[in-house]
């Protein structure tokens, strides 16, 4: 993990995602401000999936033949495009566009890179090496609200977008500069497992690991889309929650998720995977419906952290899997279709989401989102049921 490409790609990532998050918990309120209404909302956050969902399953197969590096620029430049379209944007309609182009970058850096990270990793050694890596996008993902809810209250929603551009152009440069174009071969010697290059996005979908592991990206994101869709809307709104303070129940979830990571994945590479990922859930699911129904700013942030540390559990254990899976039909491909379902989450998430607040109010989209969390986790276990979970290690 100290190599050069893992220190560069997680400095990139922390810097990108930072600059993401300065803007991301802020659009449904900006199209708020612009005119869009309850499922309008949801669909600016969620819109984004719709190019991630196409465009996933691709970009990793073709990351899978190819050289990954060219596509975390691009995903980054997507990023800075979009930046500079929020910035000159004067209808919710632009909105949605621009966090469209978005969709297209979120699944050329964040899938390649973890593709390339995981070329990388000795075999048994899944949970540890991930889970160190997520903290990158989780402690840039926390930080970033914070620093929003400053930059809106002193300078306004267009210094928000200036900083994102700015920041997803040094980003840029990071992995121009520094990225090697290939992974290194893994640091354990000992380490012989090869990545499937060759298998079709059929052939993948046939392996049932790798369906079960795509339908958990779908029942996690679907919350997110919820959650993060209107959480926002609601603490300004019906908590009368200023932005600083918004920012900080953001950023408390995604602290507590990164400071998790490591500790938890340490405990991915010597328990049962199926079991750390199915709990994970769970508990997420139980505190997405506390988040959205409590009535004061310091309930929500107790369960925001708890619910940071319990999606912690539920991702870096099936990340772990995610690398068993890839060595069987390509490891891009496997995190390309987990990425696909993560956006058909979030879309499914923020609209249903968005016509429940129409019916009844914000937390009633948060109910919904739990509990699908919930009563989808059995299925999860059905799908891996009788599957090789196991690392050349024998960790599973």
């Amino acid at each position: 993990m100290r190599s050069r490409p893992f220190i560069v790609l997680y400095v990139a990532v922390f810097v990108a995602t930072f600059g993401i998050s300065l803007v991301s918990p802020l659009l449904p309120v900006y199209a708020e401000n612009l005119g869009a209404t309850g499922v309008w909302i949801g669909f600016t956050f969620a819109s984004f999936a719709i190019t991630h969902s196409i465009s996933g399953p691709l970009i990793g197969r073709l990351s899978d033949r190819y050289q990954r590096k060219p596509f975390i620029i691009l995903g980054l430049l997507c990023y800075l495009a979009a930046a500079l379209g929020y910035l000159t944007a004067d209808s919710f309609a632009q909105i949605i566009a621009f966090r469209m182009l978005s969709g297209v970058g979120t699944g050329l850096i964040f899938s390649v890179a973890r593709a390339y990270i995981g070329e990388m990793v000795p075999s048994g050694y899944e949970g540890r090496w991930f889970g160190v890596f997520a903290t990158a996008d989780i402690i840039g993902f926390g930080s970033g609200p914070m620093f929003a809810g400053l930059i809106r209250g002193w300078l306004g929603f267009d210094a928000v977008f200036i900083a994102m551009a700015l920041i997803m152009g040094a980003s840029t440069l990071i992995i121009m500069i520094l990225l090697p174009p290939r992974p290194p071969q893994a640091l354990n010697t000992n380490q012989k497992a090869l990545f499937q290059t060759n298998a079709s996005i059929w052939n993948a979908l046939k392996d049932r690991l790798t369906v079960a592991l795509t339908f958990r990206h779908v029942l996690f994101s679907f919350s997110w889309g919820s959650t993060l869709a209107f959480l926002a809307v609601r603490l300004e709104n019906e908590l009368l929650i200023g932005p600083v303070a918004i920012g900080l129940a953001f950023g408390v979830q995604n602290f507590a998720s990164g400071i998790s990571q490591p500790m938890l994945g340490w405990l991915t590479d010597h328990m049962n995977r199926v079991i750390l990922v199915a709990v994970g859930l769970v508990f997420a699911g139980g505190c997405v419906v506390a988040v959205g129904t409590v009535g004061n700013l310091p309930l929500v942030l107790v369960f925001m952290i708890l619910l940071g540390a319990s999606g912690a559990m539920t991702q870096v254990a099936a990340s772990a899997l995610e690398i068993v899976a890839g060595r069987r039909v390509g490891l891009g491909t496997v995190i390309g279709l987990g990425s696909s379902g993560g956006g058909v989450g979030i879309l499914c998430g923020a609209v249903l989401g968005g016509y429940l607040v129409d019916l009844f109010d914000t937390s009633a989209a948060f109910l919904f989102a739990g509990a699908v969390m919930i009563f989808g986790t059995p299925l999860f276990l059905l799908l891996v049921k009788g599957q090789s979970t196991k690392s050349e290690s024998g960790v599973i």
